[in-house]
């Protein structure tokens, strides 16, 4: 562990190298160790903080020294089970979710009415404008016929 620098609180920290260095299967596995047994410490001295993570269990080593495969597959399977008190919010957040797009979908439906309406009003102002124009087209029609009836009559 040349690349590694111990201090006496515990804390691992990287010494500066101009080169990049790896590190052995072994360190990487005594890092691993010292880091649960870490994790394992803290939650034995303050068991009064309540909602964190349950204690790590232990790695142990095969006659190879890879870790082995029962404590990879539960500490797998905590990671992927979502928390219990995540759980319970489900409902009300599903509940929360559809009424929030039951009032955006009420807002949006009246949007469209409050419009249509408005656009009625202005299409029947047009029609009456429309009809009086029409009245008043008629009017001009009839009396120009009158006119041309008058002009025949007279001769010229």
């Amino acid at each position: 562990m040349s690349l590694l620098k111990t201090y006496s609180d515990g804390m691992l920290k990287q010494s500066p190298s101009s080169h990049p260095a790896f590190l052995s299967d072994g360190d990487l596995t005594e890092i691993q160790l010292h880091s649960v047994e870490s994790i394992n410490d803290l939650h034995r001295h303050h068991p009064e903080q309540k909602g964190g993570r349950p204690p790590l269990h232990p790695f142990s080593l095969s006659s190879n020294g890879n870790v082995s495969t029962p404590v990879l597959r539960t500490s797998a399977r905590q990671t992927t089970r979502p928390p219990h008190d995540a759980v319970k919010y489900y409902p009300h957040i599903l509940i929360c979710a559809s009424l929030s797009l039951l009032l955006v979908t009420l807002a949006v439906i009246l949007f469209v009415i409050v419009k249509q309406a408005s656009t009625v009003s202005s299409l029947s102002e047009l029609l009456l404008q429309n009809q009086g124009h029409a009245q008043e087209v008629s009017e001009l029609k009839h009396k120009m016929q009158l006119l041309e009836r008058n002009l025949n009559a007279t001769g010229h």
